[in-house]
C-alpha cells in the first residue's frame, strides 16, 4: 500500500507576519502571535519536517532520505547532504526587509555556515494595489546603494513590480527583492535559511523597541547587479 508523506508545519513568528494563514489556508496558527512563515517541508539542521501520519509517523525527512534513498529522491541530487527543497507559505502582512541571499559562488568564498539561497514566488492571493521589489534599477552602482541605504531611500533604486493571484516569480542567490505587503506566497527555494537584509524600511522591533539588525556589508558581497528585474510568466489557476 502506498502512503502520502505528510508533515507537521513549521511556524514562524515575523515582525510583518499575520493570520492570513489561518483565514486562507485553515491552518490552526499559535493564538495571539503574527505569523509570517509556514514550513511545509524543511531539511536544515535547525529545523527538520517531521512526518505527521501513516507508517513513517515521528521520522524526520533526514532518516527518510537516509531509508529511502533514490526511492523518495529519485534522480535529485542533495544539497549540502540535505533534501533539495524548502517549501513554504509566506504571510506578507506587513512589507519584507529589501534582502539578499548568496548564489553558490558567493557562499562558498564566505563559508561559516553560510548556504546559497535561490527561490521562486507563487502568489496565492493577492491585495489589489500589492506589489514586490525585485532588482535593481539598470546603472545602479555600489556606491549608490551604500548612499541609499544611509539615506532611507534604496526603495529609489529597486524595480517594483505589480503582483497578482497566479504570478510566479524567480529569484536566483544575488538577487535583491522585497516582498510587499497584501500577499500570500508559496515559496520553493533551496534548503537555506541565510538572509542578509539591507535596508528594514526604518521598522522598530516592538519587543525590543530596536530596529532589526542589518547585514549591509555582507549581503553586499553577494548582490548581482546584472540579474534581469521581470517576472517569469503567469501560471493559470
Amino acid at each position: 500500500m502506498v502512503h502520502i508523506l505528510t508533515f507537521d508545519e513549521i511556524y514562524k513568528e515575523r515582525i510583518w507576519g499575520g493570520r492570513t494563514l489561518e483565514k486562507i489556508l485553515g491552518k490552526k496558527l499559535p493564538e495571539n502571535i503574527m505569523i509570517g512563515e509556514s514550513w511545509e517541508l524543511a531539511d536544515l539542521p535547525e529545523d527538520k519536517s517531521v512526518v505527521s501520519s501513516g507508517p513513517s509517523t515521528g521520522k524526520n525527512i533526514s532518516e527518510l532520505v537516509e531509508a529511502w534513498g533514490t526511492k523518495l529522491l529519485g534522480n535529485a541530487k542533495l544539497d549540502g547532504g540535505q533534501f533539495p527543497l524548502l517549501i513554504k507559505f509566506l504571510d506578507a502582512n506587513d512589507i519584507l526587509s529589501v534582502q539578499v541571499h548568496p548564489d553558490y559562488e558567493s557562499a562558498a568564498q564566505m563559508g561559516g555556515g553560510v548556504r546559497a539561497k535561490y527561490e521562486g514566488w507563487y502568489v496565492v492571493e493577492a491585495d489589489e494595489e500589492a506589489y514586490v521589489y525585485i532588482g535593481f534599477k539598470p546603472g545602479t552602482t555600489p556606491d549608490m546603494v551604500f548612499d541609499a541605504i544611509d539615506r532611507g531611500t534604496l526603495a529609489s533604486l529597486l524595480v517594483k513590480h505589480p503582483a497578482k493571484k497566479g504570478d510566479f516569480f524567480y529569484l536566483p542567490g544575488g538577487t535583491v527583492h522585497a516582498l510587499g505587503a497584501g500577499l500570500l506566497v508559496a515559496e520553493i527555494q533551496t534548503p537555506s535559511d541565510t538572509t542578509f537584509r539591507l535596508y528594514d524600511w526604518k521598522r522598530v522591533d516592538a519587543k525590543t523597541g530596536k530596529p532589526r539588525e542589518l547585514h549591509v556589508s555582507r549581503g553586499m558581497q553577494c548582490v548581482r547587479y546584472d540579474h534581469k528585474a521581470e517576472k517569469l510568466n503567469q501560471i493559470d489557476t
